[in-house]
């Protein structure tokens, strides 16, 4: 009768292979972390670019949503009336286009119907389309303002800075002159904003860096580029994030 000898693993081998399956665990959920927030940060930069695109589909396709509760006066702002205001079409206010902002933490959007109202006689020497928007007294219309967030705890920072904050002010309107639709762009909306509409706000591309939320590693940045003189949802784009043209350097 043969004799059989039983063979264990020693505590030696039990632990290595422990620590190996352990190391190996980390490895691949560290993997799977990484790649989900890269996803993440991804996503809250193409929202950001779809955002700002979808204003110039609603500069181009013009809803009037204010009810009969609303008026707007010559300054071409819009106010609540308590004891009713006018139907929809009666005023002489014109929706002009939108207004996008971005506060001062880099974080929270809100879009905005821009009305205008043009005094009479005003406009009549005008002949560009500049100069006629220069003759409306415009205003942000306080009816049915949109707030929005930069997705997945992301925030906007400075191409040259990317621990500044970046606040925005970016004023998209249709010319009452030719019907072309013109951007202007500053770090923030002025109290008057008809001083927002000026060829300096037109001709310069605007970088906006997307910084993902804090202790998220994604590696090199992203931005949305307004592009100068922007009239459709095409100057709105991602440039490349490689090589020496690279917008969030820093």
């Amino acid at each position: 009768m043969g004799i059989y000898k039983n063979h264990g693993f020693t505590i030696i081998e039990v632990m290595l292979f422990l620590a190996v399956t352990g190391a190996l665990t980390v490895a691949i959920l560290a993997g799977t972390g990484a790649s989900i927030n890269q996803q993440r940060y991804r996503d809250s930069v193409n929202s950001l670019k779809s955002y700002l695109q979808s204003q110039f589909s609603e500069v181009s396709n013009v809803i009037n949503d204010r009810t009969g509760g609303w008026q707007c006066g010559t300054d071409g702002t819009t106010s609540q009336v308590p004891n009713g205001g006018q139907p929809r079409g009666t005023t002489d206010c014109v929706i002009l286009g939108r207004l996008i902002t971005l506060d001062d933490t880099g974080t929270k959007l809100t879009a905005s119907n821009v009305t205008g109202y043009q005094p009479a006689g005003a406009g009549q020497n005008a002949n560009s389309d500049i100069a006629v928007l220069q003759t409306y007294k415009i205003a942000v219309s306080a009816v049915n303002q949109e707030p929005d967030e930069v997705s997945w705890g992301a925030h906007i920072v400075k191409s040259q800075n990317l621990n500044a904050i970046q606040p925005l002010a970016m004023l998209i309107v249709r010319s009452p002159l030719s019907g072309t639709i013109l951007t202007f762009v500053a770090d923030r909306a002025p109290d008057d904003l008809a001083s927002m509409i000026s060829l300096a706000n037109m001709q310069q591309s605007r970088d906006l860096c997307v910084e993902p939320s804090a202790g998220t590693l994604v590696g090199q940045r992203l931005a949305v580029r307004i592009a100068a003189f922007a009239a459709n949802q095409s100057a709105i784009e991602i440039p490349s994030a490689s090589g020496n043209g690279a917008p969030c350097q820093g």
